[in-house]
C-alpha cells in the first residue's frame, strides 16, 4: 500500500503563504525605506526654506552686514515641536554674525567649490553631533554686491532628528497595517481558491468511495480541462479491470466445467475398474483412467499457464527479444517428445530478428502452436517452423510459419479453434482445447495476429504475423 505523503492543499497553502510572506517582507522594507525617505525629504524642505528666508534678509551697507531675522523662518522650525532648531549666520571670513559660534562641521570648502563651479551656491545637506544628539544641518551661501566689493555670507540652520524619525515611523506603521491586512484579506482569497480548485478531485474521490466494489461502470463527472486526463486514466483503468473481471467469471465457470467433466470420467472408470472381474477389461479401463488423468493434467497446467500469463500482461514491461533465438530454443526442448510421437521438427530460415516483446509469454505461445501441430500429424511426418520476412501494404512484417501435415482444421472450425474449451466434433485426438486460445492472447498481446491457411497436399499452416514498429529490427 503506498505512503500518503503531504496533502496537495496543505502543499499549495505553504507555497501560497510563503509568497505572501517573501512579497510582504518586501513590501515592508520597501515602505519603511520610503518612510524614511520621504520624511527626510520633508523636513529638508522646512529646513532649506528656514535658512532661505533668512538670507533673503540679510542686507550688505557700507560694508556692514543688518541681519533682520523673520519670525516665520523660526516658525517653520517649530512645526516640529518636539525638535530643538541651531543656526549660524557667517561672513567670508568664517566669523560668526550671529546665531550659534560652536556649531560642527561647516562645508564651507564645498560650498565655495560651488560657488566657482557653477556660480551660485547649492544648499549642502550634512548630518553632524552636537551636543550629545545628531542634528540634520543645511549650509547656505550668498552672494553680496556693494560698488565693487563682494562679500559671501553663510547661513547654517540645523534640527534634531525625533520629528523626522516619528513620521518615518508612523508611516511604517500605517504600511504594516496595511500590508498585514493584505496579507490575510489575499491568504482568505487563495484558501478559497484552493478550495475550489481541489473540489473536482474531492468530487470524484467521493464518488469513488461512494460506490459498490462491484460498479466498474466509468464516472462521469465534470471535471477541468487539467483534471480530465486522470479521470479518463481512472476509467480506463475500471474498464480493463472490468474486462479482467469478465474474464475471469467466464474462464472459471468454463475451467470449472471442463475439470469437472474428467473428474467424474475418472471417478466412474476408476469405479468401474474396481468392479469389474475380467483381468483384460480391467486393463482396458485402467488405460482409459490413465488417459484422463492425462487429459485433466495437460488441462491444469494449461489454466496454470493461462492465470501465470495473465499475471504477467499487467506487471512485466516488454523488454528486447531474439525472437528466432526463442523459436530455436523452444524447438530444441519439443524434439525428443516430437520424435517419441514418430514426427520431426525442422527450423528454416536464417534470419535474426529484434522484437519488443515478452519472451515468456512467447515461448509459452511457441510451444502450444508447435505441440499442436506434432499432435496432429501423422507418423513419419514432418513440422516446418520458419522465419521470414515478408511485404505487406508497403510495410515490411515478420512472419513466423508452423506447418504439419495432419488431417488439416476444416473451413467452419477455423473461426473457433482459438476459442476457449472449442473442440470440432470431428477431432478425436485428446486435448484441452485451451493451448490454441492461449497463443491467440500472447499474439495479440504483442500486436501480432493469426491467420490460417491449408497447407499442401494437406495439413495445416498457423501465421504469426508481427507488425513492423519501432524497437523491431532484423538481419539476413
Amino acid at each position: 500500500m503506498a505512503k500518503a505523503t503531504t496533502s496537495i492543499r496543505r502543499q499549495l497553502i505553504l507555497m501560497v503563504a510563503t509568497v505572501l510572506i517573501v512579497i510582504n517582507v518586501v513590501a515592508l522594507w520597501s515602505a519603511h525605506i520610503y518612510a524614511n525617505r520621504a520624511a527626510k525629504e520633508s523636513y529638508d524642505r522646512l529646513l532649506y526654506g528656514s535658512a532661505l528666508q533668512m538670507a533673503e534678509n540679510i542686507s550688505l551697507l557700507d560694508s556692514q552686514f543688518f541681519i533682520d531675522l523673520p519670525v516665520s523662518a523660526f516658525e517653520t522650525l517649530a512645526l516640529s515641536t518636539s525638535d530643538r532648531a541651531f543656526y549660524s549666520i557667517m561672513n567670508g571670513q568664517y566669523q560668526v554674525l550671529t546665531g550659534y559660534k560652536d556649531l560642527p562641521n561647516i562645508p564651507f570648502t564645498q560650498l565655495l567649490q560651488q560657488s566657482i563651479e557653477k556660480e551660485k551656491f547649492i544648499p549642502i545637506y550634512y548630518e553632524a553631533m552636537y551636543h550629545g544628539e545628531t542634528v540634520r544641518f543645511v549650509a547656505l551661501g550668498k552672494r553680496l554686491l556693494e560698488a565693487d566689493s563682494v562679500n559671501d555670507v553663510f547661513i547654517i540652520v540645523g534640527q534634531t532628528l525625533d520629528a523626522r524619525r516619528a513620521a518615518a515611523t508612523e508611516i511604517s506603521h500605517m504600511a504594516l497595517q496595511f500590508v498585514t491586512l493584505f496579507f490575510f484579506i489575499t491568504l482568505l482569497l487563495l484558501l478559497f481558491v484552493i478550495w475550489r480548485v481541489l473540489q473536482p478531485l474531492q468530487a470524484i474521490k467521493q464518488a469513488i468511495t461512494e460506490r459498490s466494489p462491484q460498479e466498474l461502470s466509468p464516472l462521469e463527472a465534470k471535471v477541468p480541462s487539467e483534471i480530465a486526463p486522470l479521470l479518463k486514466s481512472i476509467n480506463y483503468f475500471m474498464a480493463q479491470l472490468d474486462n479482467t473481471l469478465i474474464r475471469l467469471k467466464r474462464f472459471t465457470a468454463e475451467a470449472a466445467h471442463q475439470i469437472r467433466t474428467p473428474l467424474a470420467g475418472l471417478n466412474s472408470q476408476a469405479q468401474n475398474a474396481l468392479d469389474e472381474t475380467d483381468e483384460e477389461l480391467r486393463q482396458k479401463q485402467l488405460q482409459h483412467i490413465l488417459e484422463s488423468s492425462n487429459v485433466l493434467t495437460n488441462t491444469v497446467n494449461q489454466l496454470l499457464s493461462r492465470a501465470t500469463l495473465t499475471h504477467r500482461y499487467q506487471s512485466h514491461p516488454f523488454s528486447l527479444v531474439a525472437l528466432d533465438h526463442v523459436i530455436k530454443e523452444t524447438c530444441r526442448e519439443l524434439v525428443v517428445w516430437a520424435l517419441e510421437r514418430q514426427v520431426e521438427i525442422e527450423y528454416i530460415g536464417d534470419i535474426h530478428v529484434t522484437i519488443k516483446g515478452d519472451e515468456f509469454a512467447l515461448k509459452q505461445m511457441l510451444q502450444n502452436i508447435i505441440e499442436n501441430a506434432i499432435k496432429y500429424s501423422p507418423k513419419g511426418g514432418v513440422v516446418e517452423v520458419e522465419l521470414m520476412m515478408m511485404d505487406e501494404l508497403s510495410q515490411t512484417s515478420i512472419v513466423l510459419q508452423i506447418r504439419d501435415q495432419g488431417v488439416g482444421v476444416p473451413d467452419q472450425d477455423k473461426e473457433h479453434i482459438f476459442e476457449y474449451f472449442y473442440r470440432s466434433p470431428d477431432n478425436f485426438a485428446s486435448g484441452s482445447g485451451i493451448g490454441l486460445s492461449i497463443a491467440k492472447e500472447v499474439a495479440e498481446h504483442h500486436d501480432a495476429r493469426f491467420h490460417l491457411k491449408d497447407n499442401q497436399p494437406t495439413g495445416l499452416i498457423v501465421e504469426v504475423i508481427f507488425p513492423q514498429r519501432k524497437g523491431l529490427s532484423y538481419e539476413s
